[in-house]
């Protein structure tokens, strides 16, 4: 994480797709009500006050702890991020030790509800919330659900998602993403070659290299290009299989989490062309 960035806003680091955004409506029941402990009414009243002025939304009923899970459930989800940054810096104290004692706890309260309701999202030592891994890992997913929404691909997208609520998991299972990952692409390329009986890269060298072909004919720097992309794609597929269970043999050990996530990424841009490709060919 930068420092640059470091107790800024979630709406004012980031601003993606919001429909695409991870949400839950646990998350922000339980968001509520750690924000009505930190004080009683007259707290409470202040902050909502506060928060009208730095969001610019009304709150109604701030003084009361009942209102506040519903306060929450009706905030945007920007605002619901950018609400922890809010509070955390509202949170006064004359005495230097109990405000870093409030501070503290109020994050780690926020933490936990994110862990435990599994959504992709961390918070800095100062209040900040980002995605858990980056910003590109989670365009990387937002890009690829867009390309993906349509009917044709229900099954490839939904295989898709998976590989990121593994993810998700505490401790991450990193081994699920990845097959996930790796069943979202063969997913979708038996639907653009119905006679290929698996994706291998003898399958793939046999049905998408003359296709690849065809569509850029006549482009030689584009050929060039694409096959260097079907190469691509081959190796990615060997090394996923290194974590593939194949019946009577020993189920391979957990990945390092920073291989699963970049081969993930490879996933996501695999998936992309693919359907593009698809497109193309349709």
């Amino acid at each position: 994480m930068s420092a640059t960035t470091e107790g800024m806003r979630f709406s004012h680091v980031y601003l993606l797709q919001p429909e695409l955004l991870p949400d839950s409506k646990r998350m922000r029941h339980r968001l509520g009500i750690a924000i009505t402990s930190l004080g009683g009414p007259d707290f409470l009243q202040q902050l909502g006050q506060h928060i009208e002025r730095e969001h610019g939304i009304p709150v109604h009923n701030a003084r009361y702890k009942d209102y506040w899970p519903n306060i929450v459930q009706k905030f945007e989800l920007r605002d619901v991020l950018d609400l922890i940054t809010v509070v955390f810096n509202f949170i006064s104290d004359t005495n230097r030790e109990r405000l870093q004692h409030k501070r503290n706890n109020f994050i780690f309260s926020c933490r936990r509800i994110f862990e435990e309701e599994q959504v992709r999202y961390k918070i800095d030592d100062r209040g900040g919330v980002r995605f858990s891994v980056d910003v590109e890992f989670e365009a990387h997913r937002t890009s690829t659900i867009l390309t993906i929404s349509s009917k044709r691909y229900t099954a490839v997208r939904t295989l898709y998602e998976e590989a990121y609520l593994h993810l998700d998991k505490s401790p991450p299972d990193a081994k699920s993403a990845l097959r996930s990952s790796f069943n979202a692409t063969e997913c979708l390329f038996r639907l653009m070659f119905s006679n290929a009986h698996q994706l291998s890269a003898s399958e793939v060298q046999k049905h998408l290299e003359p296709l690849v072909n065809r569509l850029y004919d006549g482009q030689k720097p584009a050929i060039n290009l694409a096959q260097k992309l079907v190469a691509s794609l081959k190796d990615w597929i060997d090394g996923a299989h290194f974590y593939r269970h194949e019946p009577g043999s020993e189920e391979p050990v957990q990945p390092p989490l920073e291989l699963a996530i970049y081969m993930l990424s490879e996933a996501s841009g695999h998936i992309r062309w693919l359907a593009k490709l698809d497109e193309m060919n349709s």
